[in-house]
C-alpha cells in the first residue's frame, strides 16, 4: 500500500517537467529561424544574383547556372529634352472684325425694305429707302435751270462774237452755269441719302425699324457685322509683356462649342499697362470661316509662352534622401548616383536640372540594390507601338 502511495507522487512529480521541455523546444527552433533570417538578410544580394542568374538563364533558353559577377539587374530609360513652355489663359469677349449701327442720312418715311435680318450683303447693296418725291423734284428743277444757263452762256457768247456783248456778260453766264452745276450735284446727292446702302460686305442684323415708320439722321436702323474674322481681345499679367509677340498663336475656346479649339493669331498689344490691374491689353484675330461665331461670344484664350530646354526623365528614376534628389546613371555598365533638381512635373515625366544630358541611360527600375560604381546589367522597356 505504501509503495502504491510512493508511486503516485512520484508520477505526480514528473508532470510539471513537460511544459519545460515544450518551452524549450520552441526556444531552440525560434533561434534556428531567427539565425536563419539574419544569415539570408546579410546575403541577400548573393541570394538575389543566384534568382536573376537562374532567371536569365531560363529565359534565353540556356541551363541554369549561377552568376557570380555581383551586377544588379536594372531597367534603364534614355532621358530626353523638353522646353519648359508655360500655358497663359485668359478670358476674353470677342466682337466682329467690322461693326456698325447704320442710321440714315435724311429725314423720311420709310418706303421700302430690301433685306432682312441675318442677310449677307455686299457692299453699296441698298438696305432701305425712304420717301424721296421731294428730292427726285429737287432733282428735276437743278437739271433745267442748268440746261437755262447752258443756254444763256451759249447766247452771250454769239452776242460777244458779233460785239454787241462784253466779256463780262460772257463771264457772268458761265458763273450762272457753274452754279447750276452744283445745286444739281447737291440735289442728287439729296436724293441718293433717302437710300441707306451698305459701307462694307457684312450680315445684317435685326432691325430697328418697320415699314411705314419715320426717321431721321438720329434713328438706328440696323447693325451690319464683318464677322469673316472675330477679334478676341483679352488682357495679360505684365510679367508676361516681354514674351509677347504680333503674330503668336493663340488658341480660344467658347462655351457654344465647348468640343472645338480654334486658333488665331496676336493681331495688337497695347501700349501701355492698365495701373490699377497691372495687365496689358491684347488683341488676337480668329478666322471665322465656317460662321460658327458671333460677336459677343465669351471665349477661353490659351497661347504659349517658349521656356528654356531642360531634360526629361520617368518620374519613377528620380529619388530623395536627406533633402536632395538624384538619379541612377549606367555609364560603362556601372552604377552613378548624380544629384538633380527636380523643375517641374508633366504626368510620369519630370523635368530635371543637372549633370544630365539627352540620351543618358538612367535607371527606372531595381535602384534599391544600387551603389555607386556597382556593375549593372540593364535593358529597356520596348518602345510604345506608333498609331
Amino acid at each position: 500500500m505504501a509503495q502504491r502511495r510512493s508511486g503516485a507522487r512520484a508520477k505526480k512529480d514528473a508532470k510539471p517537467s513537460q511544459p519545460r521541455l515544450v518551452g524549450r523546444i520552441q526556444f531552440i527552433l525560434f533561434a534556428l529561424l531567427l539565425g536563419g533570417a539574419g544569415a539570408l538578410w546579410f546575403s541577400r544580394d548573393q541570394v538575389s544574383a543566384v534568382v536573376a542568374g537562374f532567371a536569365s538563364a531560363d529565359q534565353a533558353g540556356e541551363p541554369a547556372r549561377l552568376r557570380t559577377d555581383g551586377s544588379v539587374p536594372v531597367v534603364v530609360a534614355k532621358a530626353g529634352q523638353l522646353a519648359n513652355d508655360v500655358i497663359v489663359g485668359a478670358i476674353g469677349t470677342g466682337r466682329a472684325q467690322r461693326s456698325v449701327m447704320i442710321y440714315p442720312e435724311a429725314t423720311g418715311e420709310i418706303r421700302h425694305v430690301f433685306v432682312r435680318s441675318g442677310a449677307r450683303i455686299s457692299k453699296g447693296q441698298p438696305i432701305l429707302r425712304l420717301d424721296s418725291s421731294d428730292a427726285e423734284l429737287a432733282v428735276k428743277v437743278a437739271r433745267t435751270r442748268l440746261v437755262e444757263a447752258g443756254r444763256l452762256l451759249k447766247r452771250s457768247r454769239q452776242l460777244r462774237d458779233k460785239k454787241v456783248n462784253s466779256q463780262a456778260n460772257v463771264d457772268d453766264s458761265r458763273t450762272l452755269v457753274d452754279r447750276a452745276e452744283l445745286e444739281l450735284q447737291q440735289a442728287e446727292e439729296a436724293f441718293s441719302d433717302r437710300e441707306v446702302k451698305a459701307p462694307f460686305d457684312g450680315v445684317v442684323g435685326i432691325s430697328k425699324v418697320e415699314l411705314g415708320d419715320r426717321v431721321s439722321p438720329a434713328t438706328p436702323i440696323v447693325t451690319l457685322d464683318d464677322r469673316s474674322q472675330l477679334i478676341v481681345e483679352f488682357e495679360v499679367a505684365e510679367q508676361f509683356l516681354s514674351k509677347l509677340r504680333i503674330g503668336q498663336k493663340v488658341a480660344v475656346q467658347t462655351p457654344s462649342f465647348p468640343k472645338r479649339t480654334f486658333e488665331g493669331l496676336i493681331k495688337d498689344i497695347d501700349s501701355r499697362i492698365d495701373p490699377t490691374s497691372r495687365t496689358v491689353i491684347v488683341r488676337a484675330n480668329i478666322p471665322n470661316n465656317e460662321d460658327l461665331l458671333r460677336p459677343g461670344l465669351s471665349f477661353v484664350v490659351d497661347f504659349v509662352i517658349p521656356g528654356r530646354l531642360y531634360t526629361t526623365v520617368h518620374e519613377l528614376a528620380l529619388r530623395w534622401r536627406k533633402g536632395e534628389s538624384y538619379v541612377w546613371r549606367v555609364t560603362d555598365n556601372k552604377a552613378e548616383r548624380v544629384v538633380v533638381r527636380s523643375v517641374k512635373r508633366l504626368n510620369n515625366t519630370i523635368l530635371i536640372e543637372g549633370d544630365i544630358s539627352e540620351g543618358d541611360l538612367v535607371v527606372v527600375e531595381g535602384v534599391q540594390r544600387l551603389r555607386p560604381g556597382r556593375p549593372v546589367r540593364f535593358s529597356m522597356p520596348d518602345p510604345a507601338p506608333s498609331s
